[in-house]
């Protein structure tokens, strides 16, 4: 068989290094940016049309897993590893000393303790006035974060992980700043709090996994989404044109109050009373429990009249939970989706009874919108069961209950446990059980 010929392919383009060096400088800045600042500096020596163009980098991204990434476990290791952050080290300092443009993004993450040049670095930084920060510095105790960085006004986006917070006195607030991210850190009532109200323009707040605070205060007019993973006492929300919200409660024990229906506080008030607009709410089972400890029968005004979407997360399976659940739902006439995510407590599988303490009477919600409700990580417990019997006899228009099983249960307990619920009576005549 004769070999078929090679075409020829004519190249139309042309892709020499020449034409993209012609490009602008601010585009090459640009195109340098998508680099980490150390491959940005090796980039740029290699043409004359690009040396130091990463001193005008609108983006500077550092990060020490190329310095630093050898685990010491001899000396000859040991001295690479410090030899690597002391190079590391040099870098951040160079950036920050000979970047002459504008400076949109600063991103530095680090798994070294760099506590001796921190301060130095964000006053550094703070005279290049960036508009989004990223400080990832994860090794050693947390970062206190000095007053120079609270003097840049214009932020848009502020990211801090493992940090201490403290507001200098002046503190003006960040008039621009849209998205607030904190992570692994520790402050105060107060300081949170005025943080928090110093920005104007919030749309986005993130904080997780946090110490000293107390009381958490959330007031924000212009605030879209609140996610709050921790440890607190109390809070408080005050947040009118709220659209998503998570909340969950890391530290259960503190939590295990048994309702009292003569409380004057209402928990629920204080958290939803000025969400009206508010559109997807998640919270864990903690959380319901901590709702549950005031007054939980008591009207509460105006809420929830956008809500469409509720995950509950973490799922204890106590009566607490049910209580306060069902208090949500009276209030969210619009609620369509319903996802629940089961976590025993050790205690639910051994019981005698279908729940932790006796069952306070409770006013059926009306869940007249609710189409779809989803149950994950199914164990065919009788408090399970019960749950979604409520709701079942509660959702005249439910089109599907899914049930989704987790992975190991055996076919006798699926089986069962399917059994158990196609047995359940339904307000609605199209509801379908499907198990996965």
């Amino acid at each position: 068989m004769a070999h078929a010929k090679k075409a020829k392919v004519k190249h139309t383009v042309d892709l020499s290094s020449s034409t993209i060096s012609s490009l602008p400088q601010e585009i090459k800045a640009k195109i340098l940016s998508n680099l980490s600042i150390h491959m940005a500096v090796r980039a740029s020596v290699l043409s004359s049309d690009w040396r130091n163009l990463w001193t005008i980098m609108p983006d500077i991204f550092l990060c020490d897993s190329k310095f630093c990434s050898v685990c010491p476990s001899s000396d000859s290791s040991e001295a690479f590893y410090i030899s690597g952050r002391s190079k590391f080290v040099t870098l951040v300092d160079l950036a920050l000393s000979l970047h002459k443009g504008t400076l949109d993004t600063f991103q530095i993450h680090g798994a070294q303790s760099y506590h001796d040049v921190f301060a130095r670095w964000m006053y550094m930084l703070s005279t290049k006035r960036p508009g989004a920060i990223t400080i990832k510095l994860t090794s050693g105790p947390q970062y206190k974060i000095p007053s120079s960085l609270f003097s840049i006004s214009h932020l848009y986006l502020l990211y801090l992980k493992n940090c201490s917070i403290s507001l200098p006195k002046k503190f003006e607030g960040f008039r621009l700043l849209r998205v607030l991210k904190l992570k692994v850190f520790s402050t105060t009532d107060s300081d949170i709090s005025n943080l928090i109200s110093s920005c104007p323009l919030l749309d986005v707040v993130r904080l997780k996994y946090f110490e000293g605070i107390s009381c958490l205060s959330i007031q924000s007019q212009t605030l879209e989404i609140l996610e709050v993973e921790g440890n607190f006492e109390d809070i408080h929300v005050d947040a009118p044109n709220l659209l998503h919200m998570y909340l969950t409660l890391s530290n259960t024990e503190d939590h295990q109050s048994v309702p009292v229906q003569g409380d004057r506080k209402s928990y629920l008030k204080q958290t939803f009373g000025s969400l009206t607009h508010i559109t997807t709410l998640s919270v864990s089972g903690s959380f319901l429990t901590y709702l549950s400890k005031g007054c939980m029968l008591t009207e509460v005004p105006g809420v929830f009249d956008h809500l469409e979407t509720v995950h509950m997360e973490r799922c204890l399976w106590k009566w607490t939970e049910v209580l306060a659940s069902c208090s949500l739902f009276q209030k969210a006439l619009l609620l369509s989706e319903l996802e629940i995510f089961s976590y025993p407590c050790p205690e639910a599988f051994t019981r005698k009874g279908i729940w932790d303490q006796d069952e306070t009477e409770i006013q059926a919600p009306k869940l007249d919108n609710l189409v779809t409700i989803t149950l994950n990580d199914f164990r065919g417990l009788d408090c399970e069961v019960a749950f979604l019997g409520l709701l079942l006899s509660w959702a005249p228009a439910l089109e599907e209950l899914k049930i989704n099983i987790p992975e190991g249960t055996s076919d006798h307990c699926a089986f069962r446990a399917t059994k158990k619920l196609l047995a359940l009576p339904r307000a609605s005549t199209k509801a379908k059980i499907i198990v996965t």
